[in-house]
């Protein structure tokens, strides 16, 4: 592996004779060694220390360090200072590493440059370092681990149970180390501490299906000491970890996840000690005062609750308040799910719905209704009229538009400040729709926009003044997607002619030329001249019949029909996920694709053409490849120059850059099959839909200050 970071291995070695010498050898055994090794004998008052020295005598980057006993806390950041290494790999003195860890982490690290710490499974040897298959820690790791199966949220799973299990399974990132604030003074949960920390300042990778070390467990794990000082430290970071915002854990947490909490902390009977000890908290970065008053290492400082009340961290008050929600129809479709999604979202939060249909209403305003959000269609005739007098029948604070603008006159007679939806890059626009667009800038009072890029091309093409514009990307409902990969079959190759060793990306948009349809013909044709064994199945609705009638024509003219499948849409997805390898997306144009973080979840490497958001969710290639647009700069881009590019060209310049790109994709699966992995990791932990709404909530009650303070 070129230019890979240094590593080194840190050993806090206390009182272990007995094992030190195991503990070496795993290390000295590694298929690719450490760059540095240094061990830090922390007063111990047997002879390990002069083992370590002729184990690692003349070993080159190794040393053997003594000092008083100062806690293992200490010994740990000592040593972590005395290093060098890019990356830091902790080995407690009584485990071992298993001989591919250093080689894996360091694989999983280039593959994601974006990660800061990598644990793996853990395997239970005994005092004799015998493997030990069953038994109560082995069951309760089962345990532990099917939770974040079953929950795929990683920071709570930790805080169920600390599946991670010792600080030996860590491999993490020296700036990650300094920015948590070190180790914290605690003698028992300083790993839960680092951890949760790490949730909340960097990137946690769980490499699910492989063992990374032996953890010994024998009678002096300092673990099985007095349980009341576990379950103080327990509590205190906690205490430290809960916030109204996100509770620490790097993200907002659903009402399930709530849910989730309280139910942990009730379990283990800890809900009266965080009660008490949440007055002597301070910010998450001044939590190590705390831990020095009530550390295992000393006596606490004052009197803690043992009684078993466990309240919730409750959220802050606010005045509710209720919005008006536009869009131009209200039946079916991708644009109307993120409506119906956000209504019920608000009123869990406190906020009251209101959703006015410019044209048809049908299923999914019944869906609303069965969540008793009041959904209205406007009528054809009086449309005007009858709008205002339905807002000043049912009062609103806010209006929110998305693709519609019937009732802007409505919202400025009122004095109700609106806040309008960017849903994409709006190249499309031309002609009177551009100039209405323009035009009722005056009616806005905020833009929400869900990509960066929308955002550039509003203020620099569209003239809309920045600071109108707050960029918000599309959110992910993560439990309504698993369930529908844990309730779906795989869907069968076989049945479009693919075989099992094909390489498959799925592509999941429109039939729509803007989707760039006929740059994935050029891309399949270059790839074809070289081999047959890659395909394409395109999964979607089509927009205009003529435009995909001559496409399936000019796929069959030119030999790739059996090669780029088109067989349509399907209501469930998630099937063609679990079939296929990849996901593919060289749109012309995207906003925020709901397609592009539903793949990130089903685990699945992307290409994406550089519109939308795909230089938000690939970052040096962590996720997958971004391929050039055929347009160039964004900037260059408007409604002729699009439609010239999806409906007229047949052979382009971008081509061999996306067939370049699927052919490393096929070239390289598991390397890519791991990156899909790190794809899941992140929308977990940055496009949570949850998390999303509560932004929009808070952008709302800005600007409703700003209205009021203005009347």
């Amino acid at each position: 592996m070129m230019n890979r970071p240094t590593i080194s291995v840190v050993i806090p070695l206390y009182n272990h004779e007995k094992y030190i010498k195991e503990t070496l050898s795993s290390v000295l055994a590694q298929t690719v060694r450490p760059d540095e090794i240094i061990v830090l004998d922390d007063g111990s008052s047997d002879g390990g220390w002069k083992i370590a020295e002729q184990v690692l005598s003349g070993v080159s980057g190794a040393r053997v360090d003594r000092q008083y006993n100062q806690g293992a806390h200490n010994s740990i950041n000592t040593a972590i200072a005395a290093s060098r290494g890019d990356l830091v790999a902790v080995l407690n003195s009584d485990d071992s590493f298993l001989p591919w860890k250093i080689a894996r982490c360091l694989e999983l690290f280039h593959v994601c440059p974006t990660l800061d710490l990598v644990f793996g499974r853990v395997a239970i040897i005994d005092s004799d370092s015998h493997v030990v298959q069953q038994s109560e820690t082995t069951n309760w790791l089962d345990r532990s681990i099917a939770f974040y199966d079953r929950t795929q949220h990683l920071a709570l799973s930790i805080l169920n149970e600390n599946f991670v299990t010792t600080t030996s399974n860590m491999v993490f990132t020296r700036s990650l180390w300094e920015r948590n604030g070190r180790f914290q003074d605690l003698r028992y949960c300083h790993d839960l501490d680092f951890l949760l920390a790490s949730c909340r300042h960097g990137t946690v990778h769980f490499d699910r299906d492989v063992e990374h070390i032996h953890y010994r467990v024998h009678p002096t794990n300092t673990i099985k000491e007095m349980l009341e000082k576990v379950q103080l430290e327990i509590a205190a970071v906690l205490a430290s970890a809960l916030d109204c915002r996100t509770l620490g854990l790097g993200v907002a947490l659903t009402p399930q996840e709530q849910q989730l909490l309280e139910e942990i902390i009730h379990a283990k009977g800890l809900g009266a000690k965080i009660t008490s000890l949440v007055p002597f908290c301070k910010s998450f970065d001044e939590r190590g005062v705390l831990y020095r008053q009530i550390s295992g290492n000393r006596k606490p400082h004052f009197r803690v609750a043992n009684d078993q009340l466990a309240p919730a961290v409750q959220p802050v008050a606010s005045r509710p308040f209720r919005v008006a929600i536009e869009l131009s129809a209200f039946d079916r479709g991708g644009l109307e799910k993120v409506v119906l999604d956000c209504a019920v979202d608000f009123k869990r939060c406190g906020v009251e719905p209101l959703i006015i249909s410019c044209g048809r209403v049908g299923h999914l305003a019944n869906i609303a209704r069965t969540h008793e959000i009041e959904t209205i269609e406007l009528p054809e005739e009086n449309r005007e009229d009858f709008y205002e007098r339905l807002l000043r029948d049912r009062p609103v604070d806010i209006a929110m538009s998305h693709f519609s603008n019937v009732g802007y006159p409505v919202f400025r007679r009122l004095g109700i400040p609106n806040i309008t939806y960017i849903h994409n890059i709006y190249a499309m626009l031309r002609g009177e729709a551009l100039d209405n667009f323009i035009a009722n800038d005056a009616f806005v009072n905020r833009y929400i926009s869900v990509s960066q890029l929308a955002t550039d091309y509003a203020v620099d093409k569209l003239g809309i003044a920045a600071h109108k514009i707050d960029t918000i990307p599309n959110g992910l409902i993560f439990a309504e997607h698993q369930y529908r990969f844990e309730n779906s079959l795989v869907a069968s190759r076989a049945d479009f002619g693919i075989a099992e060793d094909d390489y498959l990306f799925l592509n999941v948009a429109s039939y729509n030329l803007h989707k760039a349809h006929y740059l994935m013909a050029d891309a399949m044709r270059l790839i074809l001249k070289k081999r047959s064994d890659i395909k394409i199945l395109c999964v979607g609705n089509t927009i205009h019949p003529p435009h995909i009638d001559q496409l399936r024509t000019d796929l069959v003219n030119w030999g790739l029909d059996k090669h780029m499948l088109m067989p349509g849409y399907f209501e469930d997805v998630a099937s063609f996920h679990k079939a296929a390898d990849a996901f593919l997306l060289p749109s012309l144009i995207e906003g925020w694709s709901i397609a592009m973080n539903e793949a990130m979840f089903y685990e699945k490497p992307m290409i994406l053409s550089r519109t939308g958001g795909a230089p938000q969710v690939i970052e040096n290639n962590d996720t997958g490849i971004i391929v050039p647009n055929e347009y160039g700069d964004i900037g260059n881009l408007n409604s002729y120059v699009l439609d010239s590019i999806g409906y007229d060209r047949r052979r382009f310049e971008t081509a061999p850059y996306l067939a370049n790109a699927m052919t490393n994709f096929a070239d390289n699966r598991e390397s890519w099959k791991l990156k899909g992995k790190f794809a899941r990791q992140k929308v977990l932990h940055k496009y949570g839909f949850s998390d999303v709404v509560q932004k929009y909530i808070q952008i709302c009650r800005t600007v409703i200050r700003g209205s009021e303070v203005q009347k």
